[in-house]
């Protein structure tokens, strides 16, 4: 009992370190951002609405620091996403054997990349096109005067939900492998899943088509590419059964 208490104790000091570490990291990551490139990144924030002629404004004398805090720290994290992953595997790294690690760092950069690739096509492909629907929406009725931040707000909530979504393939990879998803199911489910999709790409874009078929397009491209991973999962299942038997 005295060991068990002693081992609990010893991982509970050193996800304490970790968590400093992490703290540590994203405020330095932070502090660099916006004393150094704060202007950069708004500059670069900014472009998507200053290229329809549209500049922003403020209505409150502390709105655009505290959104220049809020873009920085959102950047922080991201630059410091790579260290905190990193603490976080060195901790978790001695609970898993050889396989498993391969396995995790194999699922963990393959998502990031598809959460980066969720989050480009967002920002470079839709949010223009979405700009220009309302802007053009707007015209002969009412002049844009958009505040800072809520530009920044809507950005972030746009763009966000792309990067979640494109995680589908990994969702259902973790699904097939523990043995909560089978390749029938997601097979027999495809007409009600591209419904649901269709209806969660109404709900996370704005109130065009375009925007929406923007999402619901990859949507469904990656639940299709889901369904390939899921039936090489589900062979290689059946053959390490063969082996066994």
């Amino acid at each position: 009992m005295t060991d068990t208490k002693k081992a609990f104790l010893e991982h509970l000091s050193e996800l304490r370190k970790v968590l400093i570490y992490c703290v540590i990291s994203l405020l330095a990551c932070f502090i660099i951002i916006f004393v150094l490139f704060c202007d950069e990144l708004m500059d670069f924030v900014l472009a998507p609405i200053r290229q329809f002629g549209i500049d922003v404004v403020y209505t409150t004398l502390g709105e655009v620091w505290l959104t220049e805090m809020k873009v920085c720290f959102i950047a922080g994290f991201i630059a410091a996403f790579p260290a905190i992953s990193f603490f976080f595997w060195r901790f978790l790294r001695p609970a898993l054997y050889q396989n498993e690690r391969k396995a995790f760092a194999l699922i963990y950069f393959l998502s990031l990349l598809l959460f980066i690739l969720g989050v480009c096509f967002a920002y470079f492909v839709v949010l223009a096109l979405t700009i220009n629907f309302f802007v053009t929406t707007g015209e002969g009725t009412a002049v844009p005067m958009l505040t800072i931040s809520k530009y920044v707000e809507f950005l972030t909530s746009f763009i966000i939900p792309f990067g979640l979504v494109f995680l589908l393939p990994m969702v259902v990879l973790a699904l097939t492998k523990v043995g909560v998803l089978q390749v029938s199911t997601l097979v027999k489910s495809r007409k009600y899943v591209i419904v649901i999709l269709a209806i969660l790409a109404a709900i996370l874009t704005p109130p065009d088509v375009v925007s929406q078929l923007l999402l619901l397009i990859p949507m469904v491209i990656l639940w299709e590419i889901s369904i390939l991973i899921a039936k090489r999962v589900e062979r290689k299942k059946e053959r390490s059964l063969v082996k066994t038997d």
